[in-house]
């Protein structure tokens, strides 16, 4: 017997996918206003933002339904009751706006708690598509992007920024229930006198301008916050990163001062912007319980007069009162939300439109020479430095370069810039013309800085694509990175910790530089690789790597003379003399 497998579900119900769907809802247009991206959000989550406005627009009409049943069950039953009407008589209205109020009340709930509901599916749906493509620019395999963007920064844009531009989809929710609402309550009013309902017209654009006025500085101190709490995160993850470097320059103490200073600005600008909430939100609760207290005075001016019910006076006041929640949401909670989500989609677009360095067509062909050698032709680098060389396919050389161009070289190599002047092929090829992918199944370029991932110190190695390497390749590339299993606590299944930041640095330079051994790519570059290990083991290191790479290609950007006495060749730049005319 065989079974059909399911069908693939690409859109959850009330689920995030698992993979980005192939047709996005959300469309982004980077070079666009932040009013534009705020329409795409929106757009993308329609089907929410209809249901629940129009769950959110019921919760308001049967709040505003509810008073008007009171008042009707309290002039046909209650006052009649007190005149002496016996049972029989009131039976009937008392089990039919009875069962109103309960119908109301069951509508009112079910409204409340599913058009919020709805309006957060929304919000999470239209994060999790523009956290993708935030990702997308800052992982972006030909640039990541982080020269203009700190790690913390892009942490705070890729997560608080994202999760605050989608919340714009509140104020499409919320605002044309309460809106509705309103005027439901002014028809009410208007049903019971006129003059109440008129009076409410004219007096509600009032309360709303002054309401909105009293919003203004709230707006600023928001925009204010979220910059300063993002450079606040930006320093502390940059602190974070570069803590054994500021201990080793004996620095604690500036960076310190400096994080402090940060930290200080985001906590000045989070206080400013809750006094103002704060203030804002005694002057909204005054402005709106004193609407509420004029209305009520109007109605039992009115009931003195004889013109409404006692049941009708009841039925105002609690429509005044119910009228609170609705102002004060339209101009304090949901212009805050509107501040707020427009700040974040503007610094989203910020990222998101930064220039890329590289550009031009890529392809997966071999390129016009079937030999894979890597050329460097009259490639600029700093400071007037220009590198010209060969590496020949099974070749093991050390290119000697300054410090800054190793940097710049390494760039170049990992796709995160273009030449400015001269070439790097590969196969014949310019790299801007490699597909990204294919590029990095044929190349592997170990920055100097090593990346540990939790795990254990074997799983460090073993971690290189897809699937793991077989241990015993991984522990032959630690054999020769030098780094023995009796110097380390637990061996190779020693925990490395977060970021291997208890291991000293040279345990972590051998660890990712038994990564890259292990990798076994077709092209490997290595940049700098044994800074942090005595000379002794630096040369151990160097035999030991050149003997595992044989027939490999493996370019050494190094001045380290042990790698220069194993290399086939070592080339060195030469220096342009700049003539300013």
């Amino acid at each position: 017997m065989t079974t059909d497998a399911p069908a693939e579900r690409k859109w959850g119900r009330f689920e995030a996918p698992a993979v980005p769907d192939d047709e996005p809802r959300l469309r982004v247009d980077p070079a666009g206003p932040p009013a534009r991206l705020t329409r795409a959000i929106i757009t993308s989550a329609w089907q929410y933002v209809l249901a629940g406005s129009l769950l959110r627009t019921l919760y308001n009409v049967t709040s505003v339904l509810l008073p008007v049943a009171v008042g009707k069950l309290i002039d046909s039953v209650v006052a009649p009751a007190v005149d002496g009407a016996s049972a029989r008589e009131i039976a009937g209205p008392l089990a039919g706006w009875t069962g109103a109020l309960i119908a109301l009340y069951v509508l009112m709930n079910l409204g409340f708690r599913f058009g919020g509901r709805l309006g957060w599916y929304g919000v999470q749906r239209a994060h999790y598509e523009l956290s993708q493509y935030t990702l997308k620019r800052v992982l972006d395999e030909r640039d990541l992007g982080t020269a203009a963007h700190p790690p913390g920064r892009l942490l705070s844009l890729t997560t608080s920024d994202t999760f605050q531009a989608c919340q714009a989809i509140y104020v499409t929710i919320y605002p044309p229930g309460e809106m509705i609402g309103l005027l439901a309550a002014a028809a009410v009013l208007f049903w019971v006198h006129p003059a109440l309902g008129i009076g409410v017209v004219l007096v509600l654009p009032v309360v709303l301008g002054l309401m909105h006025l009293a919003a203004h500085p709230l707006r600023r101190r928001g925009k204010d916050e979220q910059a300063g709490l993002a450079d606040a995160a930006a320093e502390a993850a940059d602190l974070v990163a570069g803590f054994r470097v500021v201990q080793g320059l004996h620095a604690q103490r500036t960076a310190t001062d400096r994080y402090r200073k940060v930290s200080q600005d985001a906590l000045r600008a989070s206080l400013a912007a809750r006094s103002v909430e704060a203030a804002f939100g005694g002057a909204s609760a005054a402005i709106g319980n004193l609407f509420a207290a004029v209305v009520t005075i109007g109605a039992a001016l009115l009931a003195f007069g004889g013109h409404i019910t006692v049941g009708q006076v009841v039925m105002v006041s609690s429509i005044a009162i119910t009228l609170i929640g609705p102002l004060d949401a339209l101009i304090s909670v949901q212009g805050e939300i509107w501040a707020m989500s427009q700040a974040s989609a503007e610094r989203v677009l910020d990222l998101l439109a930064t220039p890329r360095k590289t550009t031009g067509p890529a392809t997966d062909a071999p390129g016009r020479d079937e030999e894979p050698a890597l050329e460097f032709r009259g490639l600029a680098l700093t400071d007037g430095t220009v590198l010209d060389g060969r590496v020949a396919p099974g070749e093991f050389v050390v290119l000697d370069l300054p410090h800054a161009d190793r940097g710049a070289l390494g760039d170049l190599l990992a796709l995160r810039a273009a030449p400015a002047t001269g070439e790097i092929t590969f196969a014949g090829l310019p790299l801007a013309e490699h597909s990204s992918v294919r590029w990095r199944e044929r190349a592997l370029i170990a920055p100097h800085t090593p990346a540990l991932l939790p795990g254990t110190v074997l799983d460090n190695v073993r971690a290189t694509g897809d699937e793991p390497v077989p241990a015993d390749a991984a522990r032959a590339a630690l054999e020769a990175a030098a780094l023995a299993a009796a110097e380390l606590p637990d061996g190779y299944d020693t925990a490395v910790g977060y970021g291997g930041w208890q291991l000293s640095g040279g345990q972590r330079q051998r660890i990712a530089l038994a990564r890259a051994v292990a990798a076994d790519p077709e092209l490997l570059v290595l940049d700098e690789p044994t800074t942090s290990v005595d000379a002794v083991t630096e040369h151990a290191i160097a035999t030991a790597v050149r003997a595992c790479r044989a027939g490999r290609t493996t370019l050494v950007l190094t001045s380290a003379p042990a790698f220069r006495a194993v290399a086939d060749r070592v080339i060195t730049v030469r220096r342009e003399t700049r003539i300013d005319v």
